[in-house]
């Protein structure tokens, strides 16, 4: 079970059909953080709605957000949410940066 914080932006993500939606655990890769979110938008207009999604899903329940980069991208935006780090990307720039595959190795 992952912790409220992961569940609230999953939920934000989905939300507004966030797609191809994957968790990571990387407590063990990183001292940096506990958790990576990454998911694919259907288009820059779909990235920014998840992305306001998560924002106004982690306010209102309390937690804070450190930064978020690329609001202005249509190919990928970044939230630190401290413990979390949340990948917003487009099916292609997805597939072009592949963390998926980097994340899912073992160390």
């Amino acid at each position: 079970m992952y912790p409220r914080l992961v569940n609230k932006i999953v939920k934000a993500i989905d939300d507004k059909k966030g797609e191809e939606i994957k968790v990571y655990n990387v407590k063990t890769k990183t001292p940096l953080f506990d958790y990576v979110v990454i998911c694919s938008s259907k288009n820059d207009k779909n990235m920014k709605a998840i992305a306001s999604s998560i924002e106004d899903e982690l306010y209102k329940n309390q937690f804070e957000i450190k930064n978020i980069e690329g609001r202005d991208s249509k190919d990928w935006v970044v939230l630190d949410c401290y413990d979390v780090i949340v990948h917003i990307m487009s099916e292609e720039y997805r597939k072009h940066v592949d963390l998926d595959q980097l994340l899912s190795k073992k160390r």
